[in-house]
């Protein structure tokens, strides 16, 4: 095994192992669409009262919505995956490290928030703004995440989200719509991912079968 070889990065294998049954795509992609579903209830109500109301709950939408899916996949895991494949016992963060990254995310989750409603008022003559760099943004993830992985399908989804974003952007269809159907997108992508890798998973990986006693 040469060093080139992505199997001899160290924890590979460990990785993608929380990826082979398409429970991250699935995941995900049922975030996207509670996301879509945010902002196509935000378009509906702009202008409105209830607005600024919704405008301020983006950050427990989209903490709550990971918190369920996150739920969802392990319990998911330990049903189907497991029984198959066997369990990976992953290192679990120390109680100071797993502070530490809630408060970045709630960080980070806030900035995005006001990232968000700082730029959709802000008015472009040329571009919508928030898709394209909704879609860069989450290419850059998802690319990052493909090559810590070593999955080329998560590559075509980077693909996917950086020109579902530029489509958006210039189709100047308003901020608010095209997030919703940018998310709506990105989320059906996933899903599809995730149900062929998933379904390429059980047939590669029946369930056991009890030997008689």
């Amino acid at each position: 095994m040469t060093e080139k070889d992505p199997a001899s990065r160290p924890g590979l294998r460990a990785i993608q192992y929380w990826f082979v049954d398409g429970t991250y795509e699935l995941g995900f992609g049922l975030l996207c669409l509670i996301l879509a579903a945010y902002f196509y209830i935000e378009k509906q109500l702009e202008g409105t009262w209830l607005s600024a109301i919704v405008d301020g709950s983006l950050v427990l939408v989209f903490i709550g919505g990971a918190a369920l899916v996150n739920w969802l996949t392990r319990k998911w895991k330990e049903r189907v995956t497991y029984p198959r494949s066997g369990y990976v016992a992953y290192r679990r963060e120390g109680g100071m490290k797993r502070g530490l990254r809630i408060a970045l995310g709630l960080i980070v989750g806030g900035l995005i928030g006001a990232t968000v409603a700082a730029l959709v008022t802000r008015p472009f003559e040329d571009f919508d703004v928030m898709p394209l760099v909704t879609g860069l943004l989450m290419g850059i993830v998802l690319a990052i995440l493909a090559w810590r992985t070593s999955l080329p399908r998560l590559y075509l989804l980077a693909a996917c989200s950086i020109l579902a974003g530029l489509g958006l952007a210039f189709a100047r269809l308003g901020n608010y719509t095209g997030l919703s159907i940018f998310y709506a997108a990105l989320g059906g992508a996933m899903i599809l991912s995730g149900l062929v890798t998933l379904v390429i998973y059980l047939r590669r990986n029946p369930v056991p079968r009890e030997e008689p006693q």
